[in-house]
């Protein structure tokens, strides 16, 4: 039993870059430095890992002096390719089999691989998607104006309970009585968006989704959306609105937030608190919350920073 830490895991799996974990340092077993591809040889999967990683034998991993970030991008779905005539039967993946399986790639001059073409490639079909990607920003989402300021909005306090309908605590849950799975359990814990474990429990639990999480104790205050099902533990409370959606509960959470500045870790947010406490919001011409404001800000702000990030991102591979 591995606890948690800050090294990726690497397994089989075939998602999230076939990182199933992240753990602490392992005395007794080597770290694989990154710059490398892993392959599962059963299940098929191909990833390139740029950071160190602690992984099983189940896992081989492949290196090259003239491989990078940019050209593994290129290789990593012709090896996938390989690796899909093996399977679980009597055509299972070995590394023999690994050794000497083939893959088509470009080659220069010489007849050796041409690793700068396949980099050149990668870069070029980038700035197609991200010339691709600025357009639609630039046709559909307006970028520094066309929306109020906010301080130029009119505001107004509003109780918690008149803007969820729905406010419900979490169940608790004991740790020693989690079961393996892979539902996010949220708590009370203020970073990777409250979620503390990945449990698989289906009795006396309560399950949310697309809804807000309000830490009442530990990270006091903390608030983070869900889009996603989940577990809530009695640490947290739901906040759920029919009238709010990804974008405009995004804007609310950041004020809810702002709870945190009166509470503390001896002072917790009990039922009886949450009832009473108010937020301020925006409203429009009838003194009700904006909520087509509050959706429309969040996505101007969300595509002005990824507009940054394309931007910045092309200036470096030019």
């Amino acid at each position: 039993i591995y606890q948690s830490g800050k090294y990726p895991y690497v397994t089989r799996t075939d998602t999230n870059n076939g990182i199933n974990d992240f753990i602490c340092e392992q005395p007794f077993y080597g770290m694989d430095t990154g710059n490398c591809i892993t392959v599962g040889l059963d299940t098929q999967t191909a990833f390139y890992q740029e950071n160190s990683f602690y992984t099983g034998q189940n896992i081989q991993v492949l290196r090259n002096d003239k491989l990078n970030a940019v050209n593994a991008k290129f290789l990593v779905p012709l090896i996938k390719n390989t690796l899909s005539i093996f399977s679980w039967g009597g055509n299972g993946a070995t590394l023999t089999r690994l050794r000497r399986s083939k893959i088509m790639l470009p080659v220069d001059e010489s007849g050796n691989p041409d690793y700068a073409f396949m980099e050149q490639y990668i870069k070029e079909r980038e700035q197609q998607i991200i010339q691709k990607y600025i357009k639609y920003i630039g046709n559909n989402i307006q970028i520094g104006g066309g929306i109020t300021p906010l301080n130029q909005k009119k505001w107004k306090e509003f109780y918690l309970s008149d803007i969820f309908t729905d406010i419900q605590r979490g169940k608790r849950l004991k740790t020693a009585d989690h079961i393996q799975g892979n539902i996010p359990y949220v708590s009370s814990s203020a970073v990777n968006n409250g979620v503390d474990a990945l449990i698989g429990n289906t009795a006396k639990i309560r399950k949310f989704a697309d809804c807000l999480t309000l830490a009442n104790s530990g990270s006091v205050g903390k608030t983070f959306y869900h889009k996603y099902e989940f577990i809530a533990s009695d640490h947290v409370t739901a906040l759920k609105s029919d009238r709010l959606n990804e974008y405009s509960y995004l804007f609310v959470a950041t004020i809810v937030q702002r709870l945190e500045n009166k509470y503390s870790f001896n002072r917790e947010i009990n039922d009886m608190r949450i009832n009473k406490e108010k937020i301020v919001l925006p409203i429009d011409e009838f003194d009700k919350p904006d909520y087509a404001f509050m959706e429309q800000y969040v996505k101007q702000q969300i595509a002005t920073l990824k507009l940054q990030y394309l931007q910045e991102k092309m200036s470096v591979t030019n």
